[in-house]
């Protein structure tokens, strides 16, 4: 069994409480497909547990605008990039942790192939930056996920939308919730399939939000955190928006 993780943007609270979780599940491998950083007060210590904890971590968009330019993004982004950067950016003189942090996001690749299985933090048409949304299957735009189905081999886990669910070769779009939370995948068929936020989820569910793949199932699971403890860090934070933190109550 393994668990991948996603965007967890900074947001130490929720990820203290889904580590905690995945130690009860018997995973035996934490996956991440990116966004460590961005919108949140904690940057240093999130990098710091991701490294320790996950067999591999993907490069993010807000990752790779760290060590780059904000390029493409809102100006809350904008601004909680930029707190980042002047946070993380090692001086000449810089040493220790966080200069190794710094080269932690340089290094991040942005995807993985392991068998039949891609992991990417986007799209495999744009790995760090397209989404794949609920909205291109409901508004019928299969040119577009009929191409990303071609460029998977079997199984595609993705992050970024911030909002979970599988998709199908069928053209159909499946959301976890209370009632239902597993998904058995097919081994004959493919699947395109998001792992939802750690930090910012935005389905409407304000807790945390990860799943196990135990074979040919996943699990989706949604754990609570002291959200009120993060929007009260990103308060303090000048260059971090107030709306950033607010969001965080709802999950939008």
């Amino acid at each position: 069994m393994r668990a991948i993780i996603s965007d967890v943007h900074s947001n130490i609270e929720a990820l203290h409480a889904v580590m905690a979780d995945i130690a009860t599940q018997g995973a035996e491998e934490i996956l991440c497909l990116g966004d460590v950083v961005g919108y949140g007060a904690d940057v240093e210590e999130c990098i710091d547990l991701i490294e320790k904890m996950t067999r591999f971590c993907l490069s993010g968009n807000h990752d790779f605008a760290v060590i780059t330019l904000p390029d493409r993004f809102n100006p809350l982004a904008v601004e909680a990039i930029n707190y980042t950067k002047h946070l993380m950016k090692p001086s000449a003189l810089s040493l220790g942790r966080k200069r190794a942090r710094w080269h932690f996001l340089e290094g991040l690749p942005t995807r993985q192939q392991e068998g039949d299985v891609l992991y990417v933090h986007g799209s495999p048409r744009d790995d760090r930056n397209e989404y794949i949304l609920e909205s291109d299957i409901v508004f019928g735009n299969v040119e577009k996920i009929s191409q990303v189905f071609d460029m998977i081999p079997r199984l595609l886990f993705v992050g970024h939308t911030h909002v979970p669910g599988v998709i199908g070769t069928d053209m159909t779009f499946w959301h976890p919730d209370d009632n239902q939370s597993a998904y058995t995948l097919d081994p004959q068929k493919r699947y395109i399939v998001n792992v939802g936020s750690v930090g910012q989820p935005r389905d409407g569910d304000n807790r945390s939000c990860y799943l196990l793949v135990d074979g040919t199932r996943i699990i989706y699971r949604r754990v609570p955190y002291d959200y009120r403890q993060t929007m009260a860090k990103m308060a303090r934070v000048g260059p971090i928006s107030r709306d950033s933190a607010d969001r965080l109550e709802y999950g939008r």
